[in-house]
Order: structure tokens, then sequence, then C-alpha cells
């Protein structure tokens, strides 16, 4: 894979290199030796508003039964315009975050120009196709530009790419999803898509025992800056669900 298609650009070059066993010509290169396999868990939304996105996730990370850390990061900002949520192996997850976040900078320096969110969303694609299912994630990646509006995209492992109005991965997308499909509705505004992006992920926290410990917020909106808050699960008003926005 060396170029993908671009707005006003025909050609995009590729920055990265990854060597395999299979392609390492005239070097050594031991194979990787499977570690046991861990179940994993979390849960991430994501949302449209009136000219702009929600994102939220949990911040629990988990290595089977054990509660490895209750802070993780799991919503990153990839330029100012563009966010995205991970889930599944830490590690495949955090390599993707900045391999995109350089890949978008060194376009934008070279081209003067914004790489749109279905540009950035579609390069992690061809990344992901292009080892099918190497790389143990799932990923939502948004956000707004002026020639695109508000885009949504959920990216799974082998390569998919689907367009959403709104999307929830991870172990607790299923109890998410279910709030989100009955009170989503097009032009909220922005107190409207945290409340609703906060309560679909505080569903999950109270289900899934994989997701918990608090909630992190973005909101990326046409002439704004982008906007990012954090809730501990503990706080009362999150509980009763009456957030200070």
């Amino acid at each position: 894979m060396d170029q993908i298609p671009t707005r006003k650009n025909p050609k995009l070059k590729i920055n990265f290199i990854e060597l395999t066993p299979d392609e390492a010509e005239g070097f050594e290169v031991n194979k990787r030796t499977e570690l046991p396999q861990k179940k994993t868990g979390t849960t991430t939304v994501a949302l449209k508003i009136k000219d702009g996105l929600v994102m939220a996730t949990d911040n629990r990370a988990t290595m089977g039964m054990l509660i490895a850390n209750k802070n993780a990061k799991k919503l990153h900002q990839i330029q100012p315009y563009i966010y995205m949520t991970i889930a599944g192996g830490v590690a495949d997850a955090l390599y993707l975050i900045d391999l995109l976040k350089a890949e978008t900078e060194i376009y934008n320096l070279e081209n003067k120009t914004k790489m749109g969110v279905e540009q950035a969303a579609k390069l992690l694609q061809n990344i992901l196709y292009n080892k099918k299912g190497w790389y143990q994630v799932g990923h939502l990646i948004g956000g707004y530009t002026e020639e695109e509006g508000p885009k949504l995209f959920n990216l799974g492992g082998y390569g998919s790419m689907l367009s959403e109005d709104y999307a929830s991965v991870g172990s607790g997308s299923r109890f998410a999803l279910g709030v989100l499909e009955t009170e989503w509705k097009e032009n909220l505004d922005e107190k409207e898509g945290i409340r609703l992006a906060v309560k679909a992920v505080r569903s999950a926290i109270q289900r899934d025992i994989a997701s918990g410990n608090g909630i992190d917020v973005a909101v990326i909106q046409k002439g704004k800056e982008p906007i990012e808050k954090s809730y501990k699960i503990t706080d009362k008003q999150l509980l009763k669900n009456e957030l200070d926005l």
C-alpha cells in the first residue's frame, strides 16, 4: 500500500515502514511468540450533534478479571478537529494513534491544507486492512471540517469502515447502544449531546464489569475550540445524570 486518493492531491505518500518476517530479506527477524490472550473490555461512544460531534469513553483498563488501570485514556486528539477512541489491545491502539497523528500532521504541513476526517479514517482503514487482523483494535474516529461537516466512522481491526450518526465500540457497547438508539435525534445541541454521551457510557458502567472508574468527553464543533471534560463515576452529579455542563 503506497497511496490512497485524497480530495486535493490524488496521491498521498505514506511515511511509515513496517517489516514482517516474510518481508525481511537479508535480516534476521525472530517470529513473534504468541502470548496468552487476555480478554479486554471498554465502552466508547460517539454521536453527531448540530454542527459537530461528541465522543465519550470510560477510564477502566482490564487484563482478564484484573482491573489493570483506573485512569486509562481512551479518547485521543489526532488533530484539533479530529478525535479518536480506542478499544482492544492497548499497545496496538496507542501505536495506531501515534501513527495517525504523525501522518495527518505531515500531510497538513506538506499540503498546507487540512486532511479531511474521512481521509484520515480511510488512511487508518488501509493500514488495518493491509494487516487483516494483526492489530486487535476497534476505533471510532470523528470530527468536523467546513467541507465535510460532522463525520463519524466506526473502524474494525480487519479494516471495516462504517459511516454512522452514532456508534459504540467495546464490551459495554450493547448497553450504550440501547440508550443511543432510544434517545439520539438530529440537531442535538452541545449540552444535550454531552448528556446523552455520558448517559450511554454510564449505562454500560452500571452493567459491564470491564467498564468504569470515570468518563472522558470531547466535543468538536464548528467555529469553536475542542472541549474536553472528565467526570468521576463517584460524583453524585454523574450518578444522578445531573451534570454541571
